[in-house]
């Protein structure tokens, strides 16, 4: 078995340091000039979960990075996995997996374009509904702040498996796979939780304010709300055919936790105590968990009639907010396939 991981952000690196210590060969698709001179002349020391010196094994085109694995993992943003997958499409060998750690519909989104372009699949397709570490990579790209690996990875898997299960049984003690990537993707629990607390603390990210994220800025009534916009999560699963998990149950399984309520499961697992709130507009949380996370619930909400007022609330406060408007994530076309996968 052989890895490429396709990214080079903290999650890619923390792939890559851990996947070495497992002795499985790996390659990382590094795109940006300035992170491969660096990395070429030094190696990124990590600490944490893990503490090593990764010399980071660069593939500086997608061919070659496609070329060298078996499984091509994808780690990069979800606004950019129908681009990485028209990208790759082209070097697409029989037999390999497209694996996209927490998925955000790439899997369907995938899947409708090998389908639309080559009218059939010539590679397994799957994706996690989470993923499986927290890492921060430093600003100068030369430190790994490997933080936390969660217990359990749920999956879906469209096609044979192959080394699929052996790589994600390495990522986590417990694998769980779900029926489709409808499952793998309504099951994320970052766009309820980033969206909420960032939406609820925005001044004090627009002031650069240092504080932690899952501390006491996560206050009861916040948690409550997400507890809201979870019932409404499972309402649009349960419109698609889907029992999906509470997000209290998600999280406990992922951190082999008891916790009895969601706002303990936040403010108490010490996964999360080292979590500090975004110093920027420009996070993450909210340039990718709002417009495709969460702005995905709503499209689906929409299209199949599920009363959904808290997340809508939150997808058009947000947007209006950062005067970004809001735009469809998921389409017709996309709910087609996703309900033939249900099937």
């Amino acid at each position: 078995m052989k890895v490429s991981i396709i990214g080079s952000g903290s999650t890619a690196l923390a792939a890559a340091a851990f996947l070495k210590l497992k002795q499985v060969p790996v390659t990382v698709y590094v795109r940006r000039e300035k992170k491969r001179t660096v990395w070429n002349e030094n190696p990124v020391q990590v600490h944490g979960q893990i503490d090593s010196a990764l010399y980071v094994p660069i593939s500086s085109t997608m061919e070659e990075a496609v070329r060298f694995g078996d499984i091509l993992l994808v780690c990069t943003r979800a606004n950019d996995h129908e681009t990485v997958t028209a990208e790759l499409a082209p070097y697409i060998k029989e037999g390999q997996c497209l694996l996209f750690l927490n998925g955000c519909w790439g899997a369907v989104k995938a899947y409708r374009y090998f389908q639309k372009t080559y009218g059939q699949i010539p590679l397994t397709i799957a994706e996690t509904a989470n993923m499986p570490f927290i890492a921060t990579l430093s600003k100068d790209f030369l430190t790994l702040d490997f933080k936390a690996m969660k217990e359990e990875i749920g999956y879906s898997c469209i096609g044979e498996e192959g080394n699929l299960s052996e790589l994600l049984h390495l990522l986590a003690p417990k694998v769980s796979r779900v029926s489709s990537p409808a499952s793998t993707s309504l099951s994320a629990t970052n766009p309820l939780i980033h969206v909420t607390q960032c939406l609820f603390n925005i001044t004090r990210i627009e002031n650069g304010e240092d504080f932690s994220f899952f501390g006491a800025p996560m206050t009861p009534r916040i948690a409550r709300f997400i507890e809201d916009c979870d019932k409404e999560r499972i309402a649009i699963g349960k419109a698609l055919g889907l029992e999906l998990s509470s997000l209290l149950d998600v999280l406990n399984s992922f951190w082999g936790s008891r916790a009895t309520t969601l706002h303990e499961a936040l403010t108490q697992n010490p996964s999360y105590q080292t979590v500090k709130g975004p110093v920027t507009l420009e996070s993450r949380y909210l340039t990718e968990d709002l417009p495709c996370g969460l702005t995905s619930l709503m499209d689906l909400a929409d299209m199949m009639h599920v009363k959904a007022p808290h997340i809508c609330a939150l997808v058009y406060t947000a947007s209006l907010y950062l005067k970004q408007p809001y735009q469809p994530f998921l389409t017709l076309q996309d709910l087609r396939v996703i309900k033939s996968l249900n099937k």
